[in-house]
């Protein structure tokens, strides 16, 4: 028996006033409709808050979020998981920050290249109802500023899912275009992990709003199996005055084999 699911990878671009029209305050119903129109069974979000994951999870009865903020009182902006309540039991739930101190609110890795902010990833384990086979549902939005911490992030995001042992999906804005060393790090696993680029035959999904040189680091990895060709990115244009994000969101599916 095989049962499909549905991934979906989504930067919802924080609330910045300076955005204008493209403001969140004036995107929310646009980001809602894409994810009620699309109807994924796990999303990995980036750059939620507080305040959007309140309206995020009251518009979206149906999923359970999982999740909670990067700095020292684990507030402000974070990365969280959603799946939808009726298809998935939770088997377990981690979230670590990309240090060497994991468990230490706001740590950062120091002597490299990484921007103030510190960053974190979100760890789900899921059983599909009806099947027998967990799998691990990481979400990931590494620094923005440097390509040596990236490969640094990425190597302690690989490494727990190599040690974890369950298949897995990774989800999320890498900040990496897909010649640099922290994906080609990822993608070169395949032989020993069985890990594809989902979206590796995707355009470019970051575009700032239509305002910069389009750029593809938005990502979902995967060694469950999967037909990256059906993999795609969420249109979107400004017809209305404002786009639903600075990134497409981006999805894929893979499948559960018993």
């Amino acid at each position: 028996m095989s049962v499909e699911m549905k991934i979906m990878s989504f930067n919802i671009r924080v609330r910045v006033e300076r955005d204008g029209a493209n403001c969140q305050d004036f995107r929310r119903e646009k980001l809602i409709s894409v994810i009620r129109k699309e109807a994924p069974d796990v999303i990995g979000f980036q750059e939620v808050q507080d305040a959007s994951l309140k309206w995020l999870s009251e518009a979206l009865p149906e999923y359970t979020f999982l999740g909670y903020g990067r700095d020292r009182h684990y507030s402000g902006e974070f990365v969280p998981i959603a799946f939808r309540t009726d298809r998935f039991a939770l088997l377990g739930f981690d979230q670590k920050w990309l240090s060497f101190s994991e468990r230490k609110p706001a740590s950062l890795i120091k002597g490299l290249d990484q921007n103030l902010w510190p960053r974190v990833y979100a760890h789900a384990d899921l059983l599909l109802r009806g099947t027998h086979t967990p799998f691990s549902f990481y979400n990931v939005h590494t620094d923005h500023q440097g390509p040596l911490v990236r490969l640094a992030e990425c190597t302690l995001l690989l490494h727990d899912a190599a040690t974890h042992g369950l298949p897995f999906v990774m989800t999320g804005d890498f900040n990496a275009c897909p010649d640099e060393p922290s994906i080609t790090m990822i993608t070169g696993t395949n032989e020993e992990l069985g890990t594809q680029d989902l979206t590796a035959n995707l355009a470019p999904t970051f575009h700032g709003f239509g305002k910069v040189e389009k750029i593809k680091i938005d990502y979902i990895f995967s060694n469950l199996p999967a037909d990256p060709a059906r993999s795609y990115a969420v249109p979107d244009d400004d017809s209305c005055g404002c786009y639903y994000s600075d990134h497409n969101a981006v999805c894929a599916y893979v499948t559960i084999e018993e």
